[in-house]
Protein backbone atom coordinates (compact mmCIF):
# COMPACT_ATOMS: atom_id res chain seq x y z
CA UNK A 1 0.00 0.00 0.00
CA UNK A 2 1.41 3.67 -1.02
CA UNK A 3 1.96 6.15 2.11
CA UNK A 4 -0.48 7.14 3.71
CA UNK A 5 -0.92 10.69 4.90
CA UNK A 6 -2.40 11.24 8.62
CA UNK A 7 -6.01 12.08 8.69
CA UNK A 8 -6.44 15.68 8.40
CA UNK A 9 -8.46 17.69 10.80
CA UNK A 10 -10.93 20.22 10.87
CA UNK A 11 -10.58 23.34 12.05
CA UNK A 12 -12.65 23.55 15.36
CA UNK A 13 -13.90 26.73 17.72
CA UNK A 14 -11.55 27.28 20.92
CA UNK A 15 -13.20 25.39 24.13
CA UNK A 16 -13.36 29.28 25.48
CA UNK A 17 -15.02 30.71 22.17
CA UNK A 18 -17.78 27.50 21.95
CA UNK A 19 -18.82 28.11 25.66
CA UNK A 20 -20.34 31.33 24.53
CA UNK A 21 -22.15 30.45 21.83
CA UNK A 22 -24.15 27.66 20.43
CA UNK A 23 -22.37 27.71 16.88
CA UNK A 24 -21.07 24.57 15.95
CA UNK A 25 -17.99 23.08 17.45
CA UNK A 26 -16.79 21.65 14.05
CA UNK A 27 -15.78 24.38 11.61
CA UNK A 28 -15.23 21.74 8.87
CA UNK A 29 -12.72 21.78 6.38
CA UNK A 30 -11.17 24.34 4.13
CA UNK A 31 -10.82 23.68 0.33
CA UNK A 32 -7.41 22.73 0.76
CA UNK A 33 -7.74 20.49 3.50
CA UNK A 34 -10.54 18.38 2.18
CA UNK A 35 -8.84 17.98 -0.94
CA UNK A 36 -5.73 16.51 0.95
CA UNK A 37 -8.24 14.31 3.24
CA UNK A 38 -10.27 12.99 0.10
CA UNK A 39 -7.13 12.07 -1.92
CA UNK A 40 -6.40 9.78 1.12
CA UNK A 41 -9.64 7.52 0.07
CA UNK A 42 -8.08 4.23 -1.75
CA UNK A 43 -11.90 3.92 -3.87
CA UNK A 44 -12.20 0.46 -2.60
CA UNK A 45 -14.63 -1.41 -5.59
CA UNK A 46 -15.89 -3.58 -2.79
CA UNK A 47 -16.28 -0.70 -0.28
CA UNK A 48 -16.93 -1.93 3.27
CA UNK A 49 -18.17 1.91 4.32
CA UNK A 50 -20.76 1.83 1.56
CA UNK A 51 -22.03 -1.46 3.00
CA UNK A 52 -22.01 -0.19 6.46
CA UNK A 53 -24.00 3.09 5.78
CA UNK A 54 -27.53 2.13 6.52
CA UNK A 55 -28.40 4.72 3.26
CA UNK A 56 -25.86 2.52 1.20
CA UNK A 57 -24.59 5.95 0.68
CA UNK A 58 -22.24 5.73 -2.49
CA UNK A 59 -18.98 6.54 -1.21
CA UNK A 60 -16.07 6.01 -3.50
CA UNK A 61 -17.88 7.06 -6.49
CA UNK A 62 -18.71 10.63 -5.08
CA UNK A 63 -15.25 10.92 -3.38
CA UNK A 64 -13.49 9.80 -6.66
CA UNK A 65 -15.28 13.44 -7.74
CA UNK A 66 -14.14 14.86 -4.90
CA UNK A 67 -10.59 14.57 -5.92
CA UNK A 68 -10.64 15.73 -8.92
CA UNK A 69 -12.59 19.07 -7.37
CA UNK A 70 -15.82 18.09 -9.14
CA UNK A 71 -17.55 18.96 -6.54
CA UNK A 72 -21.34 19.26 -8.18
CA UNK A 73 -20.94 16.17 -9.59
CA UNK A 74 -19.78 14.60 -6.01
CA UNK A 75 -23.14 16.67 -4.62
CA UNK A 76 -25.42 15.19 -7.09
CA UNK A 77 -24.09 11.47 -6.54
CA UNK A 78 -24.56 12.05 -2.61
CA UNK A 79 -27.86 12.98 -3.42
CA UNK A 80 -29.09 10.80 -5.25
CA UNK A 81 -29.28 7.96 -2.50
CA UNK A 82 -29.28 10.13 0.69
CA UNK A 83 -32.67 12.12 1.40
CA UNK A 84 -31.19 14.07 4.08
CA UNK A 85 -26.95 14.19 3.55
CA UNK A 86 -26.78 17.70 4.91
CA UNK A 87 -27.94 16.25 8.26
CA UNK A 88 -26.85 12.84 8.65
CA UNK A 89 -23.14 14.11 8.10
CA UNK A 90 -23.32 16.36 11.41
CA UNK A 91 -25.81 13.43 13.28
CA UNK A 92 -24.46 10.27 12.03
CA UNK A 93 -21.71 7.85 14.51
CA UNK A 94 -19.81 7.52 11.74
CA UNK A 95 -16.86 5.79 13.67
CA UNK A 96 -19.62 3.06 14.71
CA UNK A 97 -21.13 3.09 10.73
CA UNK A 98 -18.64 3.94 7.40
CA UNK A 99 -15.20 5.24 9.31
CA UNK A 100 -15.51 2.07 11.40
CA UNK A 101 -15.35 -0.21 8.08
CA UNK A 102 -13.23 1.81 6.41
CA UNK A 103 -10.33 -0.52 5.21
CA UNK A 104 -7.95 2.25 5.33
CA UNK A 105 -8.98 2.23 9.58
CA UNK A 106 -7.50 -0.92 9.37
CA UNK A 107 -3.60 -0.33 9.97
CA UNK A 108 -4.39 3.58 9.57
CA UNK A 109 -6.75 6.25 10.50
CA UNK A 110 -10.39 6.07 8.54
CA UNK A 111 -10.95 8.52 6.07
CA UNK A 112 -12.95 11.61 7.37
CA UNK A 113 -16.37 10.20 5.21
CA UNK A 114 -18.88 12.32 7.92
CA UNK A 115 -16.33 15.52 7.64
CA UNK A 116 -16.48 15.14 3.66
CA UNK A 117 -19.92 14.75 3.43
CA UNK A 118 -20.22 17.84 4.97
CA UNK A 119 -18.16 19.76 2.98
CA UNK A 120 -19.73 19.12 0.09
CA UNK A 121 -23.14 19.61 0.61
CA UNK A 122 -21.68 22.96 2.64
CA UNK A 123 -19.61 23.59 -0.73
CA UNK A 124 -22.84 23.33 -2.66
CA UNK A 125 -25.23 25.60 -0.52
CA UNK A 126 -22.12 28.13 -0.90
CA UNK A 127 -21.97 27.95 -4.00
CA UNK A 128 -23.91 30.33 -6.54
CA UNK A 129 -24.13 27.87 -9.31
CA UNK A 130 -24.90 24.99 -7.03
CA UNK A 131 -26.51 21.81 -7.37
CA UNK A 132 -30.46 22.34 -6.47
CA UNK A 133 -31.28 20.22 -3.89
CA UNK A 134 -34.90 19.26 -4.43
CA UNK A 135 -35.27 16.48 -6.10
CA UNK A 136 -37.02 16.33 -9.47
CA UNK A 137 -40.64 15.00 -9.01
CA UNK A 138 -43.24 12.71 -11.34
CA UNK A 139 -45.99 13.59 -12.82
CA UNK A 140 -49.20 13.88 -10.58
CA UNK A 141 -51.01 12.07 -12.99
CA UNK A 142 -52.78 9.22 -11.05
CA UNK A 143 -51.16 10.33 -7.48
CA UNK A 144 -52.12 8.82 -4.75
CA UNK A 145 -53.27 11.39 -1.15
CA UNK A 146 -50.96 10.34 1.43
CA UNK A 147 -50.43 10.98 5.13
CA UNK A 148 -47.46 10.84 7.43
CA UNK A 149 -47.85 10.84 11.09
CA UNK A 150 -44.91 13.25 12.94
CA UNK A 151 -42.35 14.56 11.11
CA UNK A 152 -38.84 13.39 12.43
CA UNK A 153 -36.11 11.63 9.71
CA UNK A 154 -38.72 8.29 8.98
CA UNK A 155 -41.72 10.35 7.95
CA UNK A 156 -39.57 13.15 6.05
CA UNK A 157 -37.85 10.54 4.31
CA UNK A 158 -40.63 9.08 3.63
CA UNK A 159 -42.11 11.81 2.29
CA UNK A 160 -39.76 13.37 0.00
CA UNK A 161 -39.90 9.76 -1.60
CA UNK A 162 -43.52 9.90 -1.96
CA UNK A 163 -42.99 13.09 -3.02
CA UNK A 164 -40.83 12.41 -5.61
CA UNK A 165 -43.12 9.73 -7.06
CA UNK A 166 -45.81 12.02 -7.59
CA UNK A 167 -47.98 11.70 -4.80
CA UNK A 168 -49.30 14.11 -2.45
CA UNK A 169 -48.29 13.73 1.11
CA UNK A 170 -48.70 15.98 3.93
CA UNK A 171 -47.40 15.73 7.48
CA UNK A 172 -49.09 15.70 10.57
CA UNK A 173 -47.11 16.84 13.73
CA UNK A 174 -48.48 17.52 17.25
CA UNK A 175 -45.72 19.29 18.37
CA UNK A 176 -45.46 23.53 17.36
CA UNK A 177 -42.52 23.07 15.27
CA UNK A 178 -41.86 20.43 12.62
CA UNK A 179 -38.75 18.41 13.13
CA UNK A 180 -39.75 15.75 15.65
CA UNK A 181 -36.21 14.82 17.73
CA UNK A 182 -34.41 16.70 15.30
CA UNK A 183 -35.93 20.50 16.54
CA UNK A 184 -34.38 19.87 19.62
CA UNK A 185 -30.75 18.53 18.72
CA UNK A 186 -28.56 21.08 19.81
CA UNK A 187 -27.82 23.89 17.16
CA UNK A 188 -23.54 23.21 18.00
CA UNK A 189 -24.44 20.08 16.86
CA UNK A 190 -27.55 20.47 14.05
CA UNK A 191 -28.04 24.15 12.86
CA UNK A 192 -31.48 24.97 12.98
CA UNK A 193 -31.37 26.95 9.16
CA UNK A 194 -30.68 23.55 7.86
CA UNK A 195 -33.52 21.71 9.31
CA UNK A 196 -35.72 24.54 8.13
CA UNK A 197 -33.83 24.91 4.78
CA UNK A 198 -35.00 20.92 4.45
CA UNK A 199 -38.06 21.29 5.25
CA UNK A 200 -38.26 24.31 2.99
CA UNK A 201 -37.13 21.78 0.15
CA UNK A 202 -40.04 19.27 0.98
CA UNK A 203 -42.39 22.67 0.69
CA UNK A 204 -40.90 23.15 -2.70
CA UNK A 205 -41.62 19.44 -3.88
CA UNK A 206 -45.41 19.71 -2.63
CA UNK A 207 -45.62 18.23 0.40
CA UNK A 208 -48.06 20.17 3.31
CA UNK A 209 -47.38 19.97 6.59
CA UNK A 210 -49.75 20.97 9.39
CA UNK A 211 -48.51 21.49 13.38
CA UNK A 212 -50.27 21.03 16.46
CA UNK A 213 -51.91 18.72 14.67
CA UNK A 214 -52.48 14.91 16.62
CA UNK A 215 -53.90 11.73 14.98
CA UNK A 216 -55.25 9.65 17.66
CA UNK A 217 -57.31 7.51 15.23
CA UNK A 218 -55.23 6.05 12.04
CA UNK A 219 -58.04 4.53 10.07
CA UNK A 220 -60.02 7.39 9.94
CA UNK A 221 -57.52 9.23 7.80
CA UNK A 222 -58.32 6.23 5.25
CA UNK A 223 -62.06 6.19 5.85
CA UNK A 224 -62.83 10.11 6.68
CA UNK A 225 -60.42 12.03 5.02
CA UNK A 226 -59.55 10.54 1.96
CA UNK A 227 -56.08 8.93 2.19
CA UNK A 228 -55.20 6.35 0.18
CA UNK A 229 -52.14 5.80 2.62
CA UNK A 230 -50.56 6.63 6.07
CA UNK A 231 -46.94 6.11 7.28
CA UNK A 232 -46.51 6.46 11.28
CA UNK A 233 -43.08 8.04 11.67
CA UNK A 234 -44.21 9.29 15.37
CA UNK A 235 -40.41 8.47 16.67
CA UNK A 236 -39.98 7.52 20.30
CA UNK A 237 -40.22 10.48 22.08
CA UNK A 238 -41.17 10.12 25.01
CA UNK A 239 -38.84 10.40 28.17
CA UNK A 240 -38.10 6.85 29.81
CA UNK A 241 -38.69 8.44 33.54
CA UNK A 242 -37.66 5.78 36.79
CA UNK A 243 -39.59 5.61 39.78
CA UNK A 244 -37.22 7.68 42.50
CA UNK A 245 -38.20 8.95 45.73
CA UNK A 246 -38.54 12.47 45.40
CA UNK A 247 -38.77 12.55 41.22
CA UNK A 248 -41.87 15.03 41.75
CA UNK A 249 -39.38 17.74 43.26
CA UNK A 250 -38.75 21.46 41.63
CA UNK A 251 -35.88 21.36 39.57
CA UNK A 252 -36.03 17.78 37.96
CA UNK A 253 -36.92 17.68 34.68
CA UNK A 254 -36.23 15.22 31.08
CA UNK A 255 -33.57 15.95 28.71
CA UNK A 256 -36.22 16.45 26.33
CA UNK A 257 -38.01 19.11 28.28
CA UNK A 258 -34.78 20.83 29.26
CA UNK A 259 -33.62 20.73 25.21
CA UNK A 260 -36.82 22.19 24.46
CA UNK A 261 -37.01 25.12 27.17
CA UNK A 262 -33.64 26.00 25.95
CA UNK A 263 -34.06 25.98 22.12
CA UNK A 264 -37.82 27.06 21.56
CA UNK A 265 -39.02 30.51 22.11
CA UNK A 266 -41.91 31.12 24.27
CA UNK A 267 -44.36 31.56 21.78
CA UNK A 268 -43.43 28.18 20.74
CA UNK A 269 -43.63 26.16 23.81
CA UNK A 270 -46.12 23.41 24.89
CA UNK A 271 -47.36 22.48 28.37
CA UNK A 272 -47.05 25.75 29.58
CA UNK A 273 -43.27 25.67 30.15
CA UNK A 274 -41.33 28.61 30.36
CA UNK A 275 -37.89 29.27 28.35
CA UNK A 276 -34.52 28.66 29.76
CA UNK A 277 -32.27 31.00 29.10
CA UNK A 278 -29.25 30.68 31.58
CA UNK A 279 -28.38 28.47 34.37
CA UNK A 280 -26.14 31.24 36.19
CA UNK A 281 -24.89 29.89 39.45
CA UNK A 282 -26.77 26.34 39.35
CA UNK A 283 -25.09 22.98 39.87
CA UNK A 284 -26.29 21.01 37.21
CA UNK A 285 -26.62 17.06 37.34
CA UNK A 286 -27.35 15.06 34.14
CA UNK A 287 -28.16 11.21 34.88
CA UNK A 288 -27.75 9.20 31.80
CA UNK A 289 -24.69 8.30 29.57
CA UNK A 290 -26.28 8.52 25.82
CA UNK A 291 -26.09 11.42 23.31
CA UNK A 292 -28.76 13.08 24.86
CA UNK A 293 -27.19 13.22 28.08
CA UNK A 294 -24.45 14.68 26.40
CA UNK A 295 -26.48 17.25 24.70
CA UNK A 296 -28.13 18.24 28.07
CA UNK A 297 -24.40 18.67 29.37
CA UNK A 298 -22.78 20.74 26.97
CA UNK A 299 -26.14 22.60 26.50
CA UNK A 300 -25.82 23.92 30.38
CA UNK A 301 -22.28 24.43 29.73
CA UNK A 302 -23.26 26.74 27.40
CA UNK A 303 -25.97 28.74 29.62
CA UNK A 304 -23.17 29.45 32.30
CA UNK A 305 -23.80 26.44 34.90
CA UNK A 306 -21.60 26.81 37.70
CA UNK A 307 -20.92 23.38 37.86
CA UNK A 308 -22.42 20.17 35.08
CA UNK A 309 -21.62 16.29 36.45
CA UNK A 310 -23.23 13.80 34.25
CA UNK A 311 -23.46 10.86 36.31
CA UNK A 312 -23.85 6.99 34.37
CA UNK A 313 -23.93 3.98 35.85
CA UNK A 314 -21.43 1.93 33.88
CA UNK A 315 -18.13 3.06 32.72
CA UNK A 316 -17.21 4.94 30.05
CA UNK A 317 -16.24 1.98 27.34
CA UNK A 318 -19.88 0.68 28.03
CA UNK A 319 -21.41 4.20 27.16
CA UNK A 320 -23.82 3.97 24.63
CA UNK A 321 -23.21 7.13 23.18
CA UNK A 322 -20.60 8.71 20.82
CA UNK A 323 -17.32 9.23 22.07
CA UNK A 324 -16.97 12.47 20.23
CA UNK A 325 -19.53 13.97 22.74
CA UNK A 326 -17.77 12.51 25.73
CA UNK A 327 -14.76 13.99 24.74
CA UNK A 328 -16.28 17.02 23.67
CA UNK A 329 -17.92 17.35 26.81
CA UNK A 330 -14.89 16.40 28.92
CA UNK A 331 -12.76 19.43 26.23
CA UNK A 332 -15.88 21.96 27.94
CA UNK A 333 -15.78 21.33 31.28
CA UNK A 334 -18.30 18.54 32.53
CA UNK A 335 -17.51 16.49 35.40
CA UNK A 336 -17.99 12.74 34.83
CA UNK A 337 -18.76 10.69 37.27
CA UNK A 338 -18.28 6.72 36.10
CA UNK A 339 -20.29 3.67 37.81
CA UNK A 340 -22.75 5.84 39.20
CA UNK A 341 -26.48 5.21 39.69
CA UNK A 342 -29.07 7.62 41.46
CA UNK A 343 -31.39 5.96 44.16
CA UNK A 344 -33.29 9.27 45.38
CA UNK A 345 -33.72 13.10 45.14
CA UNK A 346 -33.54 15.26 48.24
CA UNK A 347 -34.57 19.04 49.33
CA UNK A 348 -34.24 21.10 52.09
CA UNK A 349 -36.72 23.56 51.51
CA UNK A 350 -39.45 20.22 50.67
CA UNK A 351 -40.09 22.22 47.10
CA UNK A 352 -37.24 22.17 44.98
CA UNK A 353 -34.45 19.32 44.57
CA UNK A 354 -31.21 19.89 46.50
CA UNK A 355 -29.09 16.59 46.34
CA UNK A 356 -29.14 13.58 44.20
CA UNK A 357 -28.80 10.27 45.93
CA UNK A 358 -26.50 8.09 44.37
CA UNK A 359 -24.68 4.61 44.64
CA UNK A 360 -20.95 3.51 43.12
CA UNK A 361 -21.66 0.52 41.04
CA UNK A 362 -19.55 -2.04 39.72
CA UNK A 363 -19.57 -4.25 36.87
CA UNK A 364 -20.92 -7.55 36.22
CA UNK A 365 -21.18 -10.19 33.81
CA UNK A 366 -23.21 -9.08 30.23
CA UNK A 367 -26.87 -8.42 30.07
CA UNK A 368 -28.99 -8.31 27.02
CA UNK A 369 -27.04 -5.62 25.37
CA UNK A 370 -23.95 -7.08 25.51
CA UNK A 371 -22.78 -4.71 27.61
CA UNK A 372 -21.60 -5.37 31.45
CA UNK A 373 -24.57 -5.02 33.63
CA UNK A 374 -23.51 -2.46 36.41
CA UNK A 375 -24.36 -3.58 40.62
CA UNK A 376 -24.31 -1.48 43.53
CA UNK A 377 -21.54 -1.41 46.41
CA UNK A 378 -22.61 -2.32 49.37
CA UNK A 379 -22.64 0.72 51.71
CA UNK A 380 -21.40 3.15 48.97
CA UNK A 381 -24.37 5.54 49.22
CA UNK A 382 -23.29 9.45 48.60
CA UNK A 383 -24.95 12.97 47.45
CA UNK A 384 -24.22 15.34 44.64
CA UNK A 385 -25.26 18.97 45.27
CA UNK A 386 -28.16 20.04 42.83
CA UNK A 387 -29.89 22.98 41.95
CA UNK A 388 -31.09 20.99 38.34
CA UNK A 389 -31.12 17.86 37.70
CA UNK A 390 -31.74 16.64 34.00
CA UNK A 391 -32.95 12.73 33.41
CA UNK A 392 -31.47 11.83 29.97
CA UNK A 393 -32.41 7.53 30.54
CA UNK A 394 -33.18 6.83 26.67
CA UNK A 395 -36.25 7.66 25.56
CA UNK A 396 -39.84 5.21 24.71
CA UNK A 397 -42.29 5.04 22.40
CA UNK A 398 -45.34 6.33 23.03
CA UNK A 399 -48.75 4.48 23.43
CA UNK A 400 -51.17 6.30 21.11
CA UNK A 401 -54.01 5.57 18.79
CA UNK A 402 -55.81 4.11 21.52
CA UNK A 403 -58.90 2.63 18.85
CA UNK A 404 -56.55 0.34 17.14
CA UNK A 405 -54.13 -0.21 19.87
CA UNK A 406 -54.15 -3.87 19.80
CA UNK A 407 -53.50 -3.77 16.00
CA UNK A 408 -50.40 -1.63 16.06
CA UNK A 409 -48.50 -1.72 19.31
CA UNK A 410 -47.48 -4.51 21.48
CA UNK A 411 -49.39 -4.33 24.57
CA UNK A 412 -49.52 -3.02 27.20
CA UNK A 413 -46.67 -0.77 25.40
CA UNK A 414 -44.13 -0.99 23.25
CA UNK A 415 -43.02 -0.41 19.65
CA UNK A 416 -45.48 0.17 16.80
CA UNK A 417 -45.91 -3.43 14.91
CA UNK A 418 -44.78 -3.72 11.12
CA UNK A 419 -42.88 -6.13 9.09
CA UNK A 420 -39.14 -4.94 9.38
CA UNK A 421 -38.61 -5.82 5.32
CA UNK A 422 -41.65 -3.56 4.25
CA UNK A 423 -43.01 -1.35 6.75
CA UNK A 424 -46.23 -2.73 6.28
CA UNK A 425 -48.75 -3.15 9.70
CA UNK A 426 -51.83 -5.00 10.46
CA UNK A 427 -53.77 -2.50 8.87
CA UNK A 428 -54.70 -2.17 5.17
CA UNK A 429 -52.46 0.83 3.94
CA UNK A 430 -50.90 1.90 6.93
CA UNK A 431 -47.24 1.70 6.88
CA UNK A 432 -44.50 2.03 9.80
CA UNK A 433 -40.97 2.96 10.09
CA UNK A 434 -38.15 4.31 12.58
CA UNK A 435 -37.86 4.74 16.10
CA UNK A 436 -41.71 3.92 16.92
CA UNK A 437 -41.11 0.27 15.56
CA UNK A 438 -37.17 -0.08 16.63
CA UNK A 439 -36.96 1.33 19.35
CA UNK A 440 -35.04 4.63 19.69
CA UNK A 441 -32.03 4.27 17.12
CA UNK A 442 -29.76 6.62 14.81
CA UNK A 443 -30.98 9.40 12.48
CA UNK A 444 -30.01 7.26 9.10
CA UNK A 445 -31.80 3.86 9.70
CA UNK A 446 -35.31 6.12 10.39
CA UNK A 447 -34.33 7.81 7.24
CA UNK A 448 -34.08 4.27 5.30
CA UNK A 449 -37.32 3.16 7.04
CA UNK A 450 -39.16 5.43 5.64
CA UNK A 451 -38.14 4.70 1.91
CA UNK A 452 -38.46 1.37 2.55
CA UNK A 453 -42.01 2.29 3.43
CA UNK A 454 -42.19 4.26 0.85
CA UNK A 455 -40.78 1.74 -1.44
CA UNK A 456 -43.71 -0.77 -0.63
CA UNK A 457 -46.47 2.11 -0.36
CA UNK A 458 -45.43 2.30 -4.15
CA UNK A 459 -45.72 -1.64 -4.85
CA UNK A 460 -49.03 -1.41 -2.96
CA UNK A 461 -50.73 1.15 -4.80
CA UNK A 462 -49.12 -0.63 -8.01
CA UNK A 463 -51.16 -3.68 -6.89
CA UNK A 464 -49.38 -5.82 -4.43
CA UNK A 465 -51.58 -8.20 -2.30
CA UNK A 466 -51.45 -6.72 1.21
CA UNK A 467 -51.01 -10.57 2.55
CA UNK A 468 -47.50 -10.48 0.43
CA UNK A 469 -46.03 -7.14 2.44
CA UNK A 470 -47.15 -7.93 5.59
CA UNK A 471 -45.61 -11.55 5.72
CA UNK A 472 -43.40 -12.60 8.16
CA UNK A 473 -40.25 -11.97 6.62
CA UNK A 474 -37.20 -14.59 5.91
CA UNK A 475 -34.50 -14.89 7.94
CA UNK A 476 -31.90 -12.93 5.83
CA UNK A 477 -34.00 -11.19 2.76
CA UNK A 478 -33.73 -7.49 2.24
CA UNK A 479 -36.35 -4.97 1.42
Amino acid sequence: MRDVKPRVQPALQPVPDRLRNFDEMIQGYALEDALEEARRCILCKSARCQGACPLGNRIPQWIAELQQGRFEEAYRIIREISPMPELCSRLCPQERLCEGACALGIKHEPVAIGLLERFVCDQNRARPNGVDPTPATAPMTGSKRVAAIGSGPASLAFAQAMARAGHRVTVFERWPKLGGVLRWIPRFKLPSELLDAHLAMLTRMGVTFYTNTEVSWIESLLTDEDFEGVFIGIGASRPSMPQLPGESLKGICSSTEFLVRTFYSREELPNDWEPIADVIGRRVVVLGGGDSAMDCVRTALRLNAAEVTCAYRRDEANMPGSKKEVRAAKEEGANLQWLTAPVAFHSDDGRSVSQVECLRMELGPPDASGRRSPKPILNSAFRMEADLVVLAFGYEVESVFDNEHFFLMAPPKGTVRANPNTGATALRGVFAGGDCVTGPNLVCTAARAGLTAAQHMLRYFAGEPWDVLTAAPVVGSQA
